[in-house]
């Protein structure tokens, strides 16, 4: 095709496009790359028809997508793929939408291709993290690092086959680490495992082969209701408890496994679960629940108590109680009380708790005066076997969290009040139930809308940032919630507000209660719909720099130019600038969230077939324990765009440490609202923003010279390390680049 002939064709694609009649776009395009000459090795012109091609495969794709036509969407995307296999953006698309429809493995597979040609390309890297996340969620490393409880059912396997109960089925196998301990017995008979996860029994199929055990176990990828074996086992052993015991199913599991796979007079591991119930006051957990900032409640006039979170009351939320009252913001509110008591062995035990027959009634002593009844904390003791038990108390140190049953308020309590409660499991879910819950009207928000709201120094210091601007024709507020606009809309001081419509509701009932016009306020489903304005039409910009996980908000960094275009040559954005904070810190409890620390996980080689799902990015740090090995000091300072920044500084230790101490960067963000305002930083207790935390791979110091043979740690001492902050498409990557002894 002559270059002529060429450009004809790519007419008629923008023809289509400019119709949205992608599917024809989609044909011219692939028709001009057929017939074309196959570009040169050596040509280092960016080809324009590639950028093209892949916005008419995004936008055909999306279109497809709409109508369901799923199976079409990822034909036409590896179409797609056969002109431009390595295209970086293509790819990284191909990985989101294979995500997006639950086939997280594939999609791994194309952000590590993507990675594999620019290590730089940092919206792959960030979907990578993300998606190993959902392959082994965290808590799966901080259970296998959980020593107490691995000994406890290693003991409890080894007494039980020790008896007789020779026969073993482990339900729900993960890695197979409850399969290897039953495997190393002496006198096992027969063993077999399985698990619902492709991923996981694909781990648990290279470890039992790695240790020369393959031959002795089946395995099985299938949830236990759906084995079809023939044959039944005289010991059953499962972990599959959640923080409320019952939430991965256990009940159900275990009534089909009396029926259909356990031997009449078989055992079950573990044997009895108790659950304990108390009352508690912490603002961190209900600053997510219900509206409690004060501030915003006088601005707006709002009624008390009229915000609740959409999770609300319906269900528990898993949180380590122990961190948070390590940060002093929980309190026991009343007594303790065992609340339930099920049988596993008790096959009729197991049907009348599922079936809701049989529940916890149980009464609740307040322990003080003034104090604010905020929700009920459960936790268990599991009862293995008869001599070995686990409890997840939070005074103790287990990989469980403890159920949190939220009320919608918080209600004053006297001592000595008696609160009463009804606990039960009812097809296999936990509940209370109560009549302690307000019965005002509420209207339902995203808990991460009623975290920020929460926040008073954030709301205090965007109020504060806009209370000189007035005459303002239009105001942009891309803020999780546009309180600032809103409050610019009742005072006169703007015309116009746009903002997002993810909060429609609130917005409605806030112009309500504030005698502000709807007709003022227009609402955009995204962005795209901003850049439908005139050029030059802003008055004023308000960001949402950082997200509620502590990521900087990548599309508000990439489009910030183009929104720059709307904005008037006398006009405002806030905030005007944003820093990355952070130090250097030691932290067993991060290691053990991220990644295999166990010497005897690593005898059974599970730390090597883990190893290739471990996250370099911890985020959403609430309260937890370390120790700060640098002072905490600015790392960056980050420009509102997607281009490519790199920052590297050198990170000075405030003593010399040992190597394989140095866990982490731990980082915050420092937000300028404006030039001449004092700064805020997202490390503040009641922050919206959480910290998160790079965390250092055990390769990074591997060569160095405490690894040589014979080395003693407290002579190979690192002072300093040279430290990479990378920004690209809207997303923030820290490196070590090397050390210094």
């Amino acid at each position: 095709m002559s270059s002529d002939e060429e450009i004809g064709e790519l007419k008629v694609v923008y023809d289509f496009i400019a119709q949205a009649k992608f599917k024809k776009a989609f044909a011219s395009a692939t028709k001009v790359l057929d017939q074309r000459s196959p570009p040169s090795p050596d040509a280092e012109e960016e080809d324009p028809l590639r950028e093209l091609f892949l916005f008419v495969v995004t936008k055909y794709a999306d279109q497809l997508e709409q109508e369901g036509k799923i199976e079409q969407v990822f034909e036409i995307i590896e179409q797609g793929l056969e002109y431009f296999p390595e295209h970086p953006e293509l790819l990284n698309e191909t990985g989101v939408r294979l995500q997006r429809y639950g086939r997280s493995l594939e999609a791994s597979i194309c952000f590590e291709r993507v990675l594999l040609q620019d290590s730089r390309y940092l919206k792959a890297y960030q979907n990578l993290q993300n998606t190993k996340c959902e392959l082994v969620e965290r808590w799966h490393f901080r259970m296998l690092n959980d020593v107490v409880r691995n000994a406890a059912f290693r003991a409890a396997i080894e007494r039980q086959i020790a008896g007789g109960y020779n026969e073993v089925l482990d339900i729900g196998t993960g890695t197979g680490l409850l399969s290897m301990y039953a495997l190393q017995c002496e006198g096992i008979r027969k063993a077999a495992a399985c698990d619902g996860s492709e991923i996981m029994v694909q781990i648990a199929r290279d470890v039992f082969g790695a240790n020369g055990l393959s031959d002795r176990i089946c395995l099985f990828q299938s949830f236990s209701q759906d084995l079809k074996i023939g044959e039944r086992f005289s010991l059953i052993i499962t972990e599959t408890l959640d923080s409320g015991a019952f939430g991965e199913g256990i009940l159900e599991t275990l009534i089909h496994a009396k029926k259909h796979l356990l031997l009449p007079e078989g055992k079950i591991i573990p044997a009895k679960v108790t659950l304990h119930a108390s009352g508690y006051q912490s603002r961190a957990l209900t600053a997510s629940n219900i509206l409690i900032n004060e501030a915003f409640i006088d601005d707006f006039a709002l009624p008390s108590n009229c915000l609740l979170s959409k999770e609300g009351t319906k269900c528990y939320d898993a949180e380590d109680v122990g961190r948070i009252q390590a940060n002093d913001d929980f309190e026991f509110v009343t007594d303790t009380v065992v609340s339930l008591e099920v049988d596993f062995n008790d096959l009729d035990s197991l049907m009348r708790y599922h079936d809701g027959t049989e529940a916890g009634e149980v009464e609740l002593t307040c322990l003080d005066d003034g104090l604010l009844l905020d929700g009920f904390v459960v936790w268990f003791d599991l009862q293995l076997d008869e001599t070995q038990a686990i409890s997840t108390d939070p005074t103790t140190s287990t990989c469980w969290n403890q159920a949190i049953f939220r009320l919608n308020q918080r209600l004053p309590v006297a001592k000595d009040q008696r609160l009463k409660l009804s606990m039960s499991c009812k097809d296999g879910a936990l509940s209370i139930a109560h009549n302690l819950n307000s019965v005002d009207n509420q209207i339902s928000v995203d808990e991460h809308v009623l975290e920020f709201l929460n926040d008073n120094e954030y709301y205090s210091s965007l109020i504060e940032a806009t209370e000189g601007l007035d005459d303002m024709e239009k105001v942009l507020d891309l803020s999780l919630f546009p309180y600032a606009g809103l409050k610019l809309l009742k005072e006169g001081k703007a015309r116009m507000l746009f903002c997002l419509d993810q909060t429609e509701d609130l917005i409605e009932f806030i112009a309500n209660q504030n005698d502000i016009p709807m007709g003022s306020i227009m609402l955009v489903n995204s962005l795209q719909e901003i850049f439908l304005l005139n050029d030059y039409t802003l008055d004023l910009i308000i960001l949402q720099p950082v997200d509620v996980f502590g990521q900087i908000n990548s599309e508000h960094f990439c489009l910030y130019q183009s929104l720059l275009a709307k904005l008037k040559p006398i006009g405002t954005v806030i905030p005007s600038s944003l820093e990355l904070h952070g130090s250097l810190i030691e932290s067993d409890w991060i290691v053990k969230c991220s990644r295999v620390e166990n010497p005897e996980l690593e005898q059974f080689q599970i730390d090597k077939y883990l190893a290739s799902l471990e996250t370099e990015n911890h985020l959403d740090l609430g309260p937890f324990s370390y120790r700060n090995l640098s002072n905490n000091v600015k790392l960056a300072d980050i420009p509102f765009d997607g281009k490519l920044h790199e920052t590297a500084l050198e990170l000075a230790l405030c003593e010399p440490t040992v190597p394989k101490r140095v866990h982490a960067i731990l980082y915050h963000y420092k937000i300028g609202f404006t030039p001449e305002r004092p700064m805020l930083g997202t490390d503040r207790v009641q922050s919206f923003a959480k910290r998160s935390a790079f965390i250092i791979p055990k390769s990074t110091f591997h060569g160095a010279s405490c690894d040589e043979p014979g080395a003693s740690e407290e002579a190979h001492q690192i002072e300093q390390l040279h430290i990479t902050v990378l920004q690209n498409h809207g997303v923030i990557k820290c490196d070590i680049a090397s050390v210094r002894e």
